[in-house]
C-alpha cells in the first residue's frame, strides 16, 4: 500500500511505502475531480508508474542521513542535514560520488538496510540479477592531497 501527498514543492509528489521507503515521482497536473474506480480516495491510490527513485535511511540513530537509488541505473546518492555553528537555519549537504556508486549494468534496482543499529550504509540491490553491494559515505584521497567524503559502494556480489 502506498501512500501519496499531494502538496509538494518542485511539483513532486512523494509515495511511502509501507516497508518504509520513498518514491519520488511528478506530481499530477490537475486533481482528479472524479473519485478513481476502485472507490478507494485519492491518498491512497497507487500511482500510474513508478518513479525513478526510492529513498531510505540506515538503522543506525546515529546517522542523520539519507540515501536515494535510481531504480534504473543503480546511481546512489546521499545527503544529511548539517547547521553550521551559529547558523540559526540549517543546510541539506549532498555528498559527491565515487564512480562506484554511478550509474551500474541493466536492471531494477532498490534499497535494503539490515538491522544493525550501527550500521551508517545501505544495500543497494539489483532485483533482476541478486546482485547486491553496500554503500556508504566515506573519507576518500583527492587529487592534489587532503580527504573529501564522497559516498562509495563495495562491488557488486551474490
Amino acid at each position: 500500500m502506498m501512500v501519496q501527498f499531494q502538496t509538494l514543492c518542485a511539483g513532486m509528489t512523494i509515495s511511502l511505502l509501507t516497508v518504509g521507503l520513498a518514491v519520488a515521482q511528478p506530481a499530477p497536473a490537475t486533481p482528479s475531480a472524479t473519485p478513481p474506480a476502485t472507490g478507494v480516495p485519492d491518498a491512497v491510490t497507487p500511482p500510474a508508474s513508478p518513479g525513478p527513485y526510492v529513498f531510505g535511511s540506515p538503522p543506525s540513530a546515529q546517522a542523520n542521513r539519507l540515501y536515494s537509488v535510481n531504480s534504473r541505473t543503480g546511481e546512489v546518492s546521499a545527503c544529511q542535514f548539517e547547521r553550521p555553528e551559529g547558523s540559526l537555519v540549517g543546510l541539506t549537504k549532498c555528498f559527491p560520488r565515487d564512480k562506484s556508486a554511478g550509474p551500474q549494468g541493466a536492471g531494477t534496482y532498490d534499497m535494503l538496510s539490515t538491522r544493525y543499529s550501527g550500521e551508517t550504509g545501505i544495500f543497494r540491490v539489483n532485483i533482476d540479477t541478486g546482485h547486491m553491494s553496500v554503500c556508504y559515505v566515506r573519507d576518500m584521497p583527492k587529487e592534489g592531497g587532503g580527504v573529501e567524503a564522497s559516498v562509495v559502494c563495495t562491488a557488486a556480489a551474490r
